[in-house]
């Protein structure tokens, strides 16, 4: 007769981390703020990575700014080209290995990241695997890792589909500066501004308001008037975020109304950036919405217009590749478990999960995309139910 004994342990294992927008973030002394790399008593040692674009525009600041912590850190520090190509496994490797000449500990050494999404991503997934983990801060300094990648608990690399290898390991503490945007190309603002247009109509209606009377405006300036409306956008796009991380921190539940803008728009990077792919896949979600009946046109031109206005499209020709859409939506419901789970709106600041969405439906979809950029969309064409 066959015998065994089992035996079964359950563990939790508490995930902190933290968030700061400052204002001058780049002028802080151990005076005013003391504990922003950690506890220095223990060691001053700080291994360094840097986005090259932030490394051009910010070095005097970032060297003055470490130098005046006294960490003892690698000048110059390790550096990661931006822009998609480079989250791959080789640059995870490169930093791992540059951050093992350097001689990392364990505990009490927390590395530095400063820069863009790719970076935090990257460095992420290097800081989790290193040593099974050691803990790290990062400094965001692009619109898109201040609002969507500066506290998100996830990071990894390319492999095929985008961020195909990962795993969840956030920061310490991240931080950033609008100071930072004023800096940033137009495509970078208008990328961010889609992060934000998603926030707005998954979940904050007030905060669509806003973008409408002056999200232009502050994103032709570049956030530089540091005014009221300015502010606002920031602090209730940060704010919105990290309510929904920390309910659903590792993702167990994959209704989330965060996955607006991604769902098939893993199929259309990297022809078109990630914020540009986010913005064109709300608008696809949208005209979903109206053809089932669930927001009227009133909405759907509302959510339309509003992406338009900051210089982003509703159409684009990537989108003509409708198989590549199809199998990016494939990919997306194998992610979330075998549902597609498509957060659509069912009016601004509220969405509801679809999971029945065909190939047929997405071509549709795509197609009334294509009408209403070019203005051959007529307004009938569906039901004029939904609300406001």
């Amino acid at each position: 007769m066959p015998r065994s004994w089992k035996w079964e342990a359950q563990v939790s294992r508490p995930v902190e981390w933290r968030t700061a927008l400052y204002d001058g973030l780049m002028e802080l002394t151990p005076r005013s703020e003391p504990a922003l790399f950690g506890d220095l008593s223990h060691s001053r040692r700080r291994f360094v990575a840097v986005d090259e674009s932030a490394w051009g525009l910010y070095q005097k600041e970032i060297t003055s700014l470490l130098d005046r912590y006294r960490l003892e850190w690698n000048n110059p520090p390790s550096l990661l080209p931006g822009g998609e190509d480079a989250k791959t496994r080789d640059s995870a490797n490169r930093i791992s290995d540059e951050m093992n000449a350097f001689g990392v500990a364990r505990f009490g050494e927390p590395p530095i990241a400063i820069g863009g999404g790719v970076l935090h991503d990257v460095f992420g997934l290097v800081a989790g695997e290193y040593r099974r983990g050691v803990s790290w801060d990062f400094i965001g300094t692009t619109l898109v890792s201040a609002i969507d990648s500066m506290f998100a608990l996830k990071c990894g690399v390319s492999a095929g589909w985008k961020n195909r290898a990962g795993l969840y390991h956030p920061a310490r503490a991240s931080m950033t500066d609008a100071r930072f945007f004023q800096t940033l190309p137009p495509h970078q603002i208008r990328d961010g501004f889609a992060e934000i247009i998603k926030i707005a109509v998954a979940g904050d209606h007030a905060l669509f308001r806003l973008l409408e009377e002056d999200g232009p405006r502050v994103a032709e300036e570049r956030f530089r008037s540091c005014d009221g409306p300015s502010e606002e956008i920031l602090c209730r796009s940060i704010s919105w975020m990290l309510r929904e991380l920390k309910r659903n921190p590792f993702e167990r539940d994959t209704a989330r109304a965060s996955y607006l803008g991604h769902n098939i728009s893993p199929g259309l990077e990297p022809t078109v950036t990630h914020g540009h792919a986010v913005a064109l896949d709300i608008a696809w979600t949208s005209m979903i919405a109206w053809r089932r009946g669930l927001i009227g046109r009133f909405v759907r031109d509302r959510i339309l217009r509003l992406i338009r206005s900051f210089g982003l499209d509703v159409w684009h020709p990537a989108m003509a590749d409708t198989e590549r859409l199809v199998a990016a939506l494939s990919d997306t419901a194998r992610h979330r478990g075998g549902q597609q789970l498509i957060p659509t709106p069912t009016r601004v600041g509220r969405v509801t999960y679809l999971g029945d969405v065909t190939a047929d439906e997405l071509r549709r979809a795509v197609e009334d995309q294509h009408q209403w950029d070019s203005g051959e969309l007529r307004s009938d064409a569906a039901k004029e139910g939904g609300r406001r």
